[in-house]
């Protein structure tokens, strides 16, 4: 019988990186596939395209304000108008690739095929509720700001962002307004400089290695298949848990709304748990999360984990917040039941290593994994009872 360590030490050393929709996701999936079979559970495999990168979202955008900057000078009325929509369309569609983990450029993009695995644990009763649990396959790279000991500049630079894409379609719909095409045009230009090197930061970021994601979400994985193996043995009364390990968290969140495209009908009144980085520091249930536009737990789930907490000191399950983004964002903003579940670094206040090189299996506490899973086996049972 796998321990969580020896998962870890699969998914995060033998196969190791795990880049969207490459062929390192899809080893890791066939792993998660064998070992949910060899504990006996019917498995599900479920392909779907997703944008390849998370930078590609802010670089349409950009390019998309660069565009403007190049037609506005170039002709009359009408192309100072077109460029002052394109323009003004910037830094809404950073808001909503924020809050949405995309936008409708998104179809233009370059695409992937990554993977969800799920399988169900039935109860032994009658199923009156349903709960899944959420662990992605995927690593992101190691990012440059993205990353644990760069942490307090994210919010800041997203803010001075969205303030500096605004400025060429303010300046744009001035000129078209009043007639003028020279003075916007030059003033456009200082914000049109940080658009460029936007551009060429993110280009750069891309190259970057994909992080080995032992904690980023190697051992969320372990701690959800060490669930799914305790539940196999010891089913819940009057609970169905699903245990659904999707790819694309790291760029556009498109394994979990695959999920709820295809089984919307059956989960719509289901509470999700999303598992992030619980391979070591303190385990803490996720009260608030966001860069800018934060979200919040489901009121119910919150409780919940309050009063897991409260009657279960010796698990030191506490309340804490955190920037990083995940799945819990998408289902928040559809309306479900969710909330986020992670290891929080003390020192940093986000997910231990988050994207960088050293976030390697030694990083990974044994010790912690049994914590975050006996936390979620102790959720699992209030939610049984409850």
């Amino acid at each position: 019988m796998s321990t969580p360590l020896e998962d870890v030490r699969v998914l995060a050393g033998d196969i190791g990186p795990r880049g969207t929709g490459t062929p390192s996701e899809a080893a890791a999936a066939d792993y998660v596939a064998k070992r949910l079979s060899t504990m006996g559970l019917s498995v599900e495999w479920h392909a779907f395209r997703s944008v390849a990168s998370q930078n590609l979202f802010p670089m349409a955008i950009a390019l998309l304000v660069l565009l403007a900057v190049a037609i506005y000078p170039a002709g009359g009325a009408l192309t100072r108008w077109v460029a002052a929509l394109l323009a003004l369309s910037a830094a809404p569609l950073l808001w909503q690739t924020i809050r949405n983990a995309g936008n409708p450029l998104g179809v233009f993009l370059p695409k992937v095929t990554s993977c969800n695995i799920e399988a169900q644990v039935p109860p032994i009763g009658e199923a009156r509720k349903r709960m899944v649990i959420l662990a992605h396959l995927d690593t992101n790279r190691c990012r440059m700001t993205w990353q644990s000991s760069k942490v307090a500049l994210i919010e800041p630079l997203t803010w001075l962002t969205l303030g500096v894409l605004a400025c060429p379609g303010v300046l744009y719909l001035a000129g078209a307004v009043l007639g003028d095409a020279s003075w916007p045009w030059w003033l456009s230009l200082l914000p049109a400089a940080y658009v460029v090197g936007m551009v060429v930061t993110l280009w750069r970021d891309d190259r970057r290695p994909f992080s080995p994601g032992a904690h980023d979400n190697a051992a969320s994985v372990a701690v959800a298949l060490e669930v799914a193996g305790r539940l196999v043995r010891q089913p819940l009364q009057a609970t169905e848990v699903w245990f659904v390990f999707d790819g694309a968290e790291e760029t556009d969140h498109a394994g979990v709304r695959d999920l709820l495209r295809r089984r919307a009908p059956r989960l719509k009144q289901a509470a999700f748990i999303g598992l992030e980085g619980v391979g070591s520091g303190e385990i803490v249930y996720l009260t608030r999360q966001g860069i800018c536009a934060p979200y919040h737990p489901s009121p119910e789930l919150r409780a919940l984990a309050e009063r897991v907490a409260l009657q279960h000191p010796e698990l030191q399950f506490r309340p804490a917040e955190m920037l990083a983004e995940d799945d819990v964002r998408t289902l928040r903003e559809r309306g479900y039941s969710a909330i986020g579940i992670a290891g929080r670094d003390p020192q940093t206040g986000i997910l231990p290593h988050w994207h960088r090189p050293d976030d390697v299996v030694d990083a990974v506490s044994p010790e912690t994994m049994q914590q975050a899973a006996a936390i979620v086996s102790v959720f699992l049972d209030e939610l049984d009872k409850a």
